[in-house]
């Protein structure tokens, strides 16, 4: 490797970090809040000198993120204090002389007792860790006597609790742009399927799928931002105003997912025509590869976080989707079409629908927009004019 390369390789490393700081720096913010913030009520309340267990256990009701935070660092904090609480006891009880056996009594009692209050692993195993820094870390020869200890971890989870809510971490604007990468990617994903459909060639399609099927992990961050969000608006007085605009990203999730999944499909179904060299009309591709243009042009208009961007621009794209979804209809699929043609014709359908619904449609309406292919659909087609 040259040192231009070398050169290179560290300044993305560097910038990588660096991202990743800026990231997280308002949780740095929180931990290093309430962990002093602890120590120093806990020395006010008690009189402890050092209270230990305050800002261990403010710091591990914190370091949560994601959805259901609070109701995960509740669960913590329970644990911590119940954790301390049994190690005290149990050493008041025991006697300072300790034995392996005392180890394994503490634990197992710790943990049974932990199984028994909650369902929780993260709980039990959080009890237990709690029992055993009790027994080996901090003896009752300390500078700390009785359920002295469990009276720090109790303060600690209180402060933990409250930085969490007053100094909040929304992920509204993430949760936006995970929606954003979502359509950029199935973007890509239906320019490739038009283009190997109008070309025949099933390993563009084949590279294509394989984008789309490893989009789950981007999913699943979509769905955890978001939550978060709406989480810290319900908690946070300083999130209250941003409660409409957390529900508003909360109702795209299931709408968001469901056209990651049918795009997966449309993709598997397109490659399944061209391995099989058979072939999709003109007209289908042309109407998949505008459904590409709409998911970048919708994906731009998440990314800029703007909802006077959002308010001016969705009407157009669902006009867009409107002319798309009436010219859908059975003659799509061709002359003598094949399975994978009504396939194509089916997918590419429902992908409208779902589009319609991140752009803020019901179902039923979403689904109204759809040329009809029965003579009794169970929602009847709207009366629209481009």
């Amino acid at each position: 490797m040259s040192t231009r390369q070398r050169l290179a390789v560290i300044d993305r490393s560097l910038q990588s970090r660096l991202t990743r700081l800026r990231k997280r720096w308002l949780s740095v913010v929180q931990v290093a809040v309430a962990s002093g913030l602890a120590f120093y009520v806990a020395q006010l309340l008690w009189g402890h000198a050092t209270p230990f267990f305050a800002p261990i256990t403010s710091i591990i009701v914190i370091g949560f993120s994601g959805g259901e935070r609070v109701k995960r660092a509740l669960e913590m904090s329970f644990a911590c204090v119940l954790g301390v609480l049994i190690g005290d006891l149990l050493l008041y009880v025991l006697g300072t002389g300790l034995e392996p056996w005392h180890i394994t009594l503490m634990v197992g009692v710790a943990y049974a007792l932990a199984s028994f209050l909650s369902n929780s692993q993260l709980v039990a195993n959080q009890v237990a860790i709690g029992t055993v820094l009790i027994a080996t870390i901090l003896r009752p020869d300390a500078d700390v006597t009785g359920i002295d200890r469990t009276l720090d971890a109790f303060v600690g989870s209180v402060i933990g609790l409250l930085v969490v809510a007053l100094i909040p971490s929304s992920a509204l604007g993430e949760a936006r742009q995970k929606v954003a990468n979502l359509l950029a990617l199935q973007s890509s994903v239906l320019h490739d399927v038009a283009e190997g459909l109008s070309t025949s060639d099933p390993d563009l399609i084949a590279e294509a799928l394989r984008q789309v099927r490893s989009s789950q992990s981007n999913v699943d961050a979509m769905v955890t931002a978001a939550k978060s969000s709406l989480e810290s608006t319900k908690i946070s007085p300083l999130m209250w105003g941003s409660r409409r605009y957390a529900r508003s990203i909360g109702r795209v999730l299931i709408p968001a997912d469901n056209t990651v999944r049918t795009a997966r499909v449309l993709a598997r179904r397109a490659y399944v025509l061209t391995a099989d060299k058979d072939s999709a009309t003109q007209k289908q591709i042309e109407l998949i590869d505008e459904l590409g243009d709409i998911a970048y042009s919708l994906s731009l208009v998440f990314q800029a976080k703007s909802t006077a961007q959002e308010a001016a621009e969705i009407p157009d794209l669902v006009r867009r989707l409107r002319v798309v979804g009436a010219e859908l209809d059975m003659s799509v699929a061709g002359e003598n079409p094949v399975l994978s043609n009504y396939a194509l014709l089916a997918q590419s359908r429902s992908y409208v629908a779902d589009l319609l619904q991140v752009c803020g449609m019901s179902h039923d309406s979403a689904v109204a927009v759809l040329a009809p292919t029965t003579d009794t659909p169970a929602v009847p087609p709207e009366v629209w004019e481009p």
